[in-house]
């Protein structure tokens, strides 16, 4: 926060920054300006609001980070492999058992059409026992 040169009162926020490069001692810093407005007097004035730090960038801060990426994508592959191998065993197992589930329906469905073939034999001899005559389909 910046204080009012007129009353001392602190001044939160600038009303509008800009950046500016100052001559002399810290020449080649770049700063930060700032228009401030105090809440309390109703003064405005310019002050200096943070100094701008840029990050020194070096080959070798560059090939660390690199490295560190490259670690963390390869352990990322690794895990999408072991997650590949285990989606693809599971379905194969399902694969098995959905052939399973198959061949039981069938045999069920097969065991249903022999019973339902026996009891039409049934009726049609119980029919000819009892003298009835078959009525014609509509």
């Amino acid at each position: 926060m910046v204080k009012c040169p007129k009353c001392g009162s602190e001044v939160p926020a600038a009303v509008k920054t800009w950046n500016v490069s100052l001559r002399g001692p810290s020449e080649g810093a770049p700063k930060m300006m700032g228009l401030f407005e105090c809440p309390t007097c109703k003064a405005r004035f310019r002050a200096i609001v943070e100094e701008k730090v840029e990050e020194t960038v070096s080959i070798k801060n560059m090939v660390e980070r690199i490295k560190v990426i490259k670690g963390e994508l390869m352990q990322t592959l690794k895990n999408l492999r072991e997650k590949i191998k285990t989606l693809e065993t599971e379905r194969a197992n399902l694969m098995l058992e959905i052939e399973k589930l198959k061949k039981a329906a069938e045999s069920k469905v097969s065991a249903l059409e022999s019973e339902v073939n026996m009891l039409r034999e049934e009726v049609k001899s119980l029919r000819e026992l009892l003298g009835y005559t078959e009525e014609k389909e509509k």
